[in-house]
């Protein structure tokens, strides 16, 4: 019988294979990203710190903070989903856009992958009578 994870993980390519084959063309992201203003606890080898998101998607997190880090740095992330799911994570600097910091999500743990793109398919959600204008 196939674990938990092991289900997880399959599913998460399944849906990985899935988004890849929707995109548009030019778009060079792989998830659907969703705006997040919530606090988030950032842990360094040398440092702990707090920040706050901007926005969040399956494969990183927009981040506010003066916490130095260095370009491809490891750093551990804890934010809470407004949909009630905390996530705890490994990440890395991938770049700084102004005084944005993004990360890219690295060996997270497949349900808070999943958690975190279905908030984002929720976001993205309009209510039917805003469709209907």
């Amino acid at each position: 019988m196939v674990g938990v994870s092991d289900a997880s993980q399959e599913i998460v390519a399944s849906i990985d294979q899935a988004a890849s084959s929707r995109r548009e063309p030019g778009e060079r992201r792989a998830f659907r990203r969703a705006p997040l203003d919530r606090p988030v606890l950032l842990e360094t080898s040398q440092r702990t710190a707090t920040a706050r998101s901007v926005n969040v998607s399956g494969g990183g997190l927009a981040i506010r903070t003066d916490l130095p880090i260095a370009l491809g740095e490891r750093v551990s992330v804890y934010f809470e989903l407004p949909i009630g799911y905390g996530v705890e994570t490994a990440a890395t600097l991938v770049r700084r856009d102004g005084d944005v910091t993004v990360l890219r999500f690295v060996d997270g743990p497949p349900e808070a992958i999943l958690a975190i793109r279905a908030f984002c398919r929720v976001s993205g959600l309009q209510p039917v009578s805003a469709r209907a204008r």
